[in-house]
């Protein structure tokens, strides 16, 4: 079985990992631009407790790797990242998508300021960082807007559920990475999806190269149910 630190991988491998996304010129630079901001900020702001190291495939190939799962099952835009923390996956999303409208919603003040500090020295006009907890932008004017919704290992996926579906429209994709505890949390989520107007699922597994979560995706039908998500701190407490 290959270790870890044979598994991680080089900025110059990326191109070829991801072949249909255009542009790796222009792309490859401003990811590894991104990386060092986030690193140059790390006295100030942590956002990760990834090694330097893991940091391509962890980081980089794991968010790349949702955005061409979310393609492939046919995701739109707009997109709203809930959780981003140092802009993972949603800011790497928008590097490597321009034309895709991405709201970065991130509870942490220090850290939502570091996320538009980013998007403004890469001049990266698709990107509006929203300092809000998952609760109040589910509330708020990006309520039924997305065309898709994301976190990256935030919560259990019950209360990611919460979190994320309200900002969904009708039709649109709710795309959760988790690790191994992912199909436990399944079983626990089906009162969840069904409150949230949520479809039953599925799971995808990353590629063992890019990545080693699996991203659930599940299709809202309807408006956003007026019940959720409720006040801020209770799904966490209270999952459905």
């Amino acid at each position: 079985m290959p270790t870890e630190t044979s598994r991680n991988i080089a900025w110059e491998a990326l191109p070829a990992l991801f072949p249909d996304l255009p542009g790796p010129e222009r792309w490859l630079p401003l990811l590894q631009a991104h990386a060092a901001l986030l690193e140059a900020a790390r006295v100030r702001v942590r956002v990760t407790a990834v090694p330097p190291a893991e940091a391509v495939r962890r980081h980089y190939a794991e968010s790349l790797e949702m955005l061409r799962i979310m393609r492939a099952a046919g995701a739109e835009g707009p997109l709203g990242d809930v959780g981003s923390g140092g802009g993972f996956p949603g800011l790497v999303i928008a590097i490597a998508e321009p034309r895709l409208e991405v709201h970065l919603i991130e509870p942490l003040q220090k850290r939502a300021a570091l996320l538009r500090e980013v998007a403004a020295e890469l001049a990266l006009a698709n990107v509006t960082v929203h300092a809000l907890r998952g609760e109040e932008a589910g509330r708020g004017p990006l309520r039924g807007r997305c065309g898709v919704a994301t976190a990256r290992a935030v919560a259990e996926l019950r209360v990611l559920l919460e979190y994320t579906a309200p900002l969904v429209r009708d039709g649109g994709i709710v795309a959760l990475a988790k690790g191994s505890a992912l199909p436990a949390e399944i079983e626990s989520a089906a009162t969840a999806l069904a409150a949230l107007g949520c479809s039953s699922g599925e799971v995808v597994a990353m590629r063992p190269e890019a990545g080693d979560l699996q991203l659930f995706l599940a299709r809202r039908h309807g408006p956003p149910p007026a019940n959720y998500p409720r006040r801020p701190g209770i799904p966490e407490r209270k999952p459905l």
